[in-house]
């Protein structure tokens, strides 16, 4: 990649890039939610720089990963779950892979046994990304959501720290 890029927690002024990156990839093909945001204070109000860290190239935000622990009970706080999200126009760039490798070895330093997230079967490109950074299916939920007139299927990805 010739641009320069960085990875670092979230900043306030990152928020424009980001809410708008997340109004532009989430479809019903990669989610079952609809996730939109109307500006960028929404978009903090949900994302901080304790939960969030951000791909930034030439001083734009890129890419983000929020995580956050499994469930609020102090027994899931080896267990993270996460979401990732790249700009169509710096997708297929790596900068995906970088963001997830520094993800991991964030998580691996703080302790955590393992991270996780759902991906639904309509996003065959996204389980295989997964699957290119040591991810393993740990459960299928077969038909989970109905969407666009079809059954999806909720694949559960694991990454497993030693």
């Amino acid at each position: 990649m010739k641009n320069s890029l960085m990875i670092r927690p979230l900043c306030d002024s990152d928020a424009e890039s980001l809410y708008k990156m997340e109004n532009e990839i989430w479809n019903p093909n990669n989610t079952p939610a609809s996730i939109s945001y109307p500006n960028a204070q929404a978009y903090l109000e949900d994302h901080s720089n304790q939960d969030t860290i951000v791909a930034v190239v030439d001083d734009l935000a890129v890419g983000s990963i929020d995580y956050h622990p499994a469930t609020s009970k102090p027994a899931s706080k080896y267990t993270w779950t996460f979401g990732i999200g790249v700009s169509p126009k710096f997708q297929s760039l790596g900068i995906g892979g970088q963001l997830l490798e520094h993800f991991k070895q964030f998580a691996k330093k703080s302790g955590v046994h393992k991270i996780h997230l759902r991906v639904l079967g309509t996003n065959p490109d996204a389980i295989q990304f997964y699957k290119k950074h040591g991810f393993e299916i740990e459960g299928i939920l077969k038909d989970e959501f109905f969407l666009n007139g079809i059954f999806v299927a909720d694949y559960q990805m694991v990454y497993f720290f030693k």
